[in-house]
């Protein structure tokens, strides 16, 4: 059911403006991680497998970014499925989010490449600074009331909760980073669980969904 709130053109022109640039970015950046696995130009035909066995660090960061930049995604999609206005300030903020997106494929080439504590760092960093600009937008956009006047408390309420999952589950990791990196790493795959798991808890009443 859509609401039934009037939205001038102009702002649905702008909006959708803002969308086909975000849109287009998220794109540009999960497929520029692909880039980051490749074979040294100097592995011979015998040693393709030991050299595919050998790039397992740029999988696991491959997929992490995958995954990561999917929530990121869908979380974009949310908030502005209910987004009805824009103002020069959510407009700076989505631009915000998207430079710390962008950045993602440099942080990625970054951990796979140098197993240190200054690259996991960076990459946590990276991370935990797109989600909690994302959280950010939300709340101004909520606050600025440009969001469907329809939208109730719980929606809200969900909004915030799992726009922090990552950033915090992120940030918490920066501390592991200086203890085990690897341990940094691999509590990162939990984010994506935690998310899900999240997402299923807080399900939005019947009137929030058809919004």
């Amino acid at each position: 059911m859509e609401s039934n709130e009037k939205v001038s053109p102009n702002h649905e022109k702008v909006l959708g403006r803002l969308l086909s640039l975000s849109d287009g970015i998220f794109a540009f950046a999960i497929t520029l991680l692909i880039l980051n696995i490749t074979l040294p130009d100097s592995t011979t035909r015998a040693a393709v497998p030991q050299a595919l066995l050998a790039l397992w660090p740029k999988y696991l960061a491959f997929l992490i970014s995958f995954v990561v930049i999917g929530l990121y995604w869908i979380v974009h999609v949310r908030q502005f499925r209910v987004i009805r206005k824009y103002s020069s300030g959510l407009l700076w903020l989505n631009l915000l989010f998207l430079m710390f997106i962008v950045l993602i494929p440099f942080s990625t080439s970054v951990l796979s490449d140098f197993e240190v504590t200054a690259s996991v760092v960076l990459y946590a960093t990276n991370m935990a600074c797109a989600g909690f600009t994302a959280t950010g937008l939300w709340i101004y956009a909520v606050r600025g009331k440009l969001v469907d006047e329809k939208l109730g408390p719980a929606r809200v309420r969900r909004g915030i909760i799992t726009n922090l999952i990552a950033p915090v589950g992120f940030t918490l990791s920066i501390g592991l980073a200086f203890i085990n990196t690897n341990l940094a790493a691999y509590s990162w795959l939990l984010i994506g669980v935690a998310h899900r798991a999240v997402d299923w808890i807080l399900k939005l009443p019947k009137s929030d969904e058809d919004i």
